[in-house]
Formats: structure tokens, sequence, C-alpha cells
């Protein structure tokens, strides 16, 4: 009746001819590291100097918690809290998602480099970094959709509109720092105040979004008999 078969029919013929999320996260793992090895080798003797001395920095800064206290310290600064106007600031937004990116990227090829020089076959090690791979294409996806986004945004015309597309935005990209927030709090990007007020800050979105919600979806122009479904014919829904 809600035609559930006939959608799930579609999805696994989709799946055989494709493969499925993890198959295609993979593909993208391997032309990341692929371009990242080359990237690499270009690098000069001061390009090469200059990599190694940023990733010091970072291993310095994770390994004595340095940024944590940072974070923290910002949270305590007067005139900033729960409504860190921060957290709408679309460079800080892409800044988290693109440093996650590339220190996730970065991380797995020292894991790929150092299992192979172990002596490890490499599909093997590949295989045992599996969800660090998995991560950091993940990661890639959500980068380049939000500045896709962030792009689209620049040559709006200011009105409703963009008002409208402002606030999706905001909410998909705190949505991303959200669900992978304890990566965040990990690696010191986010304290536990941060985190607190990114969720408080998802939720001020979803209740801003939620009166023109009607009116997004209508926007997608999706045909009626697209939507011949007596779930959604419902009275009360």
């Amino acid at each position: 009746m809600n035609r559930f078969d006939a959608l799930r029919a579609d999805t696994d013929v989709f799946t055989t001819f494709e493969g499925d999320n993890t198959i295609l996260l993979q593909l993208v793992a391997k032309g990341l590291l692929t371009d990242y090895k080359d990237s690499f080798e270009d690098l000069d003797q001061i390009g090469m100097v200059r990599f190694v001395a940023s990733t010091a920095v970072e291993t310095v800064l994770e390994r004595t918690n340095a940024r944590s206290i940072l974070e923290r310290l910002r949270d305590v600064v007067p005139g900033r809290g729960d409504d860190d106007p921060d957290l709408l600031d679309q460079r800080y937004q892409l800044e988290m998602l693109t440093w996650r990116e590339e220190h996730m990227l970065s991380s797995v090829a020292r894991r790929l480099k150092s299992g192979i020089d172990r002596g490890i076959d490499p599909a093997e090690v590949f295989s045992l970094c599996q969800d660090h791979v998995i991560g950091a294409a993940h990661a890639h996806v959500e980068r380049t959709v939000l500045e896709a986004f962030l792009d689209k945004l620049a040559g709006l015309e200011p009105g409703p509109n963009t008002d409208a597309l402002k606030l999706l935005c905001d909410l998909y990209a705190l949505s991303c720092i959200e669900s992978d927030r304890a990566w965040f709090l990990e690696h010191g990007r986010l304290s536990n105040a941060r985190a607190k007020a990114v969720t408080a800050q998802v939720n001020e979105l979803d209740r801003r979004i939620r009166p023109i919600a009607q009116q997004l979806v209508d926007g997608l122009g999706i045909p009626r008999e697209m939507l011949r479904c007596e779930l959604l014919e419902f009275s009360g829904s």
C-alpha cells in the first residue's frame, strides 16, 4: 500500500549496479590517497620541511591537549556563551570540516605507509584501516558539499530565498559537526561547552526552519505521482 516493496526493489538494483555507500566511499578514499601521494612527491625540499614542521606541531598540540585548553579558555571569555556567534560564521564551519578532512587523510596515509613499511600486504593494510579510510572519505564528501553550498550562496541576491538557504546551510554544517562531535572533542577542536552549544544551535535552526518546511519541500517540484502513498495522504500527517 505504501510502495515499500517497489522502493526497496529500486534500491537493490542501484546497489548492485554502483556498489553500496561503503564501496563508493572506498573508491573516493583511494582517489584521495593517490592525490595525496602525488602531492607529497611533488614537494620540494622547503615544502617538505614545512610539511614535517606542521605535522610535528599538530602532534604536539594533540598530545599535550593544548588546543582543548585554548577552546576552554575561549568559552570563559565574557560575552561568549551558548549563542556563540562563531558557530554561525561560515568561515568557521568550513574551517572545521576542512581541518577534519585534511587531518584524517594525512593520518590514514601515515597508517597505511607504516603498515606497508612493516611488510604487511597492502590489501590487508587497507582492510585493517577500513574505519579510518571510510571516515576520511566521509569527511571529504561533507566538506565538498558545504563548500559547494557556500559557493552557491555567495552568488545569490539578498532576499527570503537566500535567507532560507542560509538557514539550511548553517543546519547542514553544524549537523555535520554535531554528528561527529566526539571526534572533534578528541582532537581538541571542540570544548565540552562548545559541543553543547552546537547541539543547542542545531535545535534552534530546526525551530526556525519548521515554519517554512512545506515550502522547501514544494520547491523541489516533486511530481504528485511520486508522492502517491496512503501514508502521506493520512489526514493526521
